[in-house]
Order: C-alpha cells, then sequence, then structure tokens
C-alpha cells in the first residue's frame, strides 16, 4: 500500500535561504509507505512518560487504516471526511506526527527521539536552567512535540500539525507552532534542525491535494537552554524517554512510568529529591506493578511483547488481495526488560543515570518495509512492531 504526497520546504525560513541537502532530497512527490506510515503512527504518539491505558498503545490507530481513499494520491475517503470536529482533530493530530516522524526520522538519520514535555520535564532541573513556564500543555509555552538526536550527535527540535481545513488553515497552523518549537536551544555546537512541519490533508471532496510542509522559523529566546558541556545528561534523558515509551507499547506500563520517573511520578524528580509520602508511595506501587506487567508478556527471539489477532471493522483491499482481520506484535529487546526488572525488585533505591549498555542500545536506526498484505518497523535492535493482514 504506498500513497503519493507533495513535499514542500519553504527555504526563505532557513538562515541564507539554504535547507540542508538531507531535507532538499524531500521536495516534491514521495512515495509513502502506508504500513511504516501506520507504524510509526502507533510508535511516535505514545509520550515517555505514559498514562497507563495509553489508548494508542492498544493498536486504536489501526482504524486509520480505514481513513484513506483507493485513489494514487493521498486523500481520506468519504467516510472520515464526515467526522464529527473532534474526531477530525485527533485523526488530524495523529496524520501530523506520524507523518512527520515518518519523513524527518530518515532525512535528518534520527538515532533517537522522544516527546519534548518529557525531554524538558526531566532535564530542566538537571542542567543549569530550571524552567517551570515550558510545562504548559497548551499555549504560547506549550513543549515542541519532539527532540531528536542524529549519528552526528546533532540535535533537533520538531514540531508537527496536522489539519484538514485547508492550506489557510494549515498556515496559521505552522505560525503558531513557531513558539512551541523555540521552547528548547541548543548551543551552536550541537545544533541541528528546528522545524515546525504541518500535514494539510486532503479530502474526497475538495479539489486540493494533500501537502506536507516544513519551516524553519526565526528563534526566539527559548525556556530551555543546553550547552554543550550537558549533552551527557540530555542523551540520558534522550534515551531514558525512548525505553519507557517501547516498554508501554511492548505491553509494560507500569514499568514504564518507573523508567520514566524512577522518583515518583514526576520526571524531574532526583535521587537526592526530598520526596513527599504520596510520591514514595507511588513509586513503590509503579515498580511493584512493573513486575506483575512482565508476567504478562511473552518472551520470543530475545524480546519481550505482546500479539492480538482481531476482526476489522472494515475490509482492507491492498495489491495483495482483500482482507477482514489483522495480527499486530509489539516487542522491546529482552536486555531491557532484564536490566529494569531488576531495578525493579531492588531494595535500594534505582539508578538515577542509565547504564552505558542501556543508552547504546536506545541507539538505533528506524526502518520500516512492507509487502502489500503485512508490514515491520525495527528501531535498531531495542524495539520493533508488526501488521500482518490476514483472510
Amino acid at each position: 500500500m504506498h500513497r503519493s504526497l507533495n513535499v514542500r520546504l519553504k527555504p526563505k525560513t532557513w538562515p541564507n535561504n539554504t535547507p540542508p541537502q538531507s531535507l532538499l532530497n524531500l521536495q516534491g512527490a514521495q512515495d509513502i509507505d502506508i504500513f511504516g506510515f501506520m507504524l510509526m503512527i502507533g510508535y511516535c504518539t505514545v509520550p515517555s512518560n505514559a498514562a497507563r491505558h495509553s489508548i494508542n498503545a492498544l493498536w486504536a490507530w489501526m482504524r486509520y487504516f480505514g481513513a484513506l481513499s483507493p485513489d494514487s494520491e493521498f486523500r481520506l475517503s468519504d467516510d472520515f471526511s464526515e467526522l464529527d470536529p473532534h474526531q477530525k482533530t485527533i485523526l488530524s493530530d495523529d496524520f501530523g506526527m506520524g507523518m512527520s516522524m515518518h519523513l524527518m526520522s530518515r532525512a535528518l538519520g534520527l538515532q533517537m527521539f522522544c516527546d519534548g514535555k518529557y525531554f524538558i520535564d526531566r532535564l530542566s532541573h538537571r542542567v543549569r536552567c530550571n524552567i517551570t513556564a515550558s510545562k504548559a500543555k497548551s499555549g504560547p509555552r506549550k513543549s515542541p512535540d519532539f527532540v531528536g538526536v542524529d549519528g552526528a550527535g546533532k540535535w533537533h527540535v520538531i514540531e508537527c500539525k496536522g489539519t484538514q481545513s485547508g492550506p489557510d488553515y494549515g498556515n496559521r497552523q505552522l505560525s503558531g507552532g513557531v513558539l512551541q518549537k523555540n521552547a528548547i536551544r541548543f548551543a551552536s555546537s550541537i545544533c541541528g534542525e528546528s522545524l515546525v512541519t504541518g500535514f494539510e490533508i486532503a479530502r474526497t471532496d475538495l479539489a486540493t491535494n494533500s501537502r506536507f510542509v516544513i519551516r524553519d522559523p526565526e528563534p526566539e529566546v527559548p525556556p530551555l537552554e543546553i550547552e554543550d558541556d550537558e549533552i551527557d545528561q540530555t542523551l540520558e534523558t534522550m534515551a531514558r524517554g525512548k525505553i519507557a515509551r517501547c516498554l508501554t507499547l511492548a505491553g509494560a506500563p507500569n514499568l514504564s512510568r518507573f523508567v520514566a520517573a524512577p522518583f515518583g511520578d514526576n520526571p524531574e524528580n532526583r535521587a537526592d529529591t526530598i520526596l513527599d509520602a504520596g510520591s514514595r508511595d507511588r513509586s513503590e506501587r509503579f515498580r511493584a506493578a512493573g513486575i506483575e506487567d512482565l508476567k504478562r508478556l511473552d518472551m520470543k527471539d530475545g524480546y519481550f511483547g505482546r500479539e492480538a489477532t482481531f476482526e476489522l471493522p472494515f475490509r482492507i483491499e491492498t495489491p495483495k488481495g482483500t482482507f477482514g482481520r489483522a495480527r499486530v506484535k509489539t516487542e522491546v529487546a529482552s536486555d531491557v526488560v532484564e536490566y529494569w526488572e531488576a531495578q525493579a525488585e531492588s531494595d535500594g533505591l534505582p539508578d538515577d543515570v542509565l547504564d552505558e549498555a542501556q543508552e547504546n542500545l536506545a541507539r538505533g536506526k528506524i526502518e520500516s518495509d512492507s509487502d502489500g498484505s503485512s508490514g515491520e518497523l525495527r528501531d535498531g535492535k531495542l524495539y520493533r512492531s508488526q501488521i500482518n493482514f490476514l483472510a
């Protein structure tokens, strides 16, 4: 399953009007592997410090396979074009994040990324900047959607937008995203791209085509600035956030919360933080519940995870046939599970700094492939997810 999507850069928003070649390579029509795109929605829309029952972690994004029209271009089907405004917003947000990270993770060569709110919450109390304004969940001080690091050690900030309301509304969204992506700034020696992306999703009842737009707006004074001598703590935060997300996806949400915030339910807490009794109690509950999580996971070929087969609410047509069921699997490397199981079972305080082997395991290249009736997404050796359509 593939669809064509027009990608447009706005070069005048870059210094010297010159985007990097890696992004220029995206300019024009791109062939989008729908399996890879859908798997990325499921992967990136689960936050690092996730709620126990994340909607996306439970494969709700599978319903989006029925959202696409049979056109060769990327368009929404008639049924999904008639959703109520609330449901349209959910789809647009998920598509905006999924398409951005599907394209950007490859173009920028990201080895790790995590959601911006967790990144700020945990890191701001561990570097020289202590900031609370950036914790807003909405408004001008809202944190950016994602922060990532590439193989060359350059750090990237990405704010994602998605809309079904046409180019005019999409342009207003891109302007609003400038403040959010400016919540974090890296020292020039380690700074990569700081982008706002917009996915304008076409419907079958409109003459316009879908379009993915990339901008690099002018920076402003950010709440959180990271210097090059603070990189160790920054990498640790990124790796921890990524591992926590993968544990949630694999079916260990309580262990994930323990990884993301080992000293209570707030990621900013440190080993030397004086916790109130309620925070200590929640930390212990997450620790105990995390051990219980593992009893529900299956172990195979060096991975722990879960698998489900279910009836689709609609028939899916692909070049390989028509399918009415799907089998979905998500798995995380056993080395990660065993390390954090030992941390959870220990009587002492958990480590506030990741083991080097864990941090190295979190570094990986995101790849995906499909064959018309199945698809797989792999994040290095840390994580893998699969979809298989069944008759």
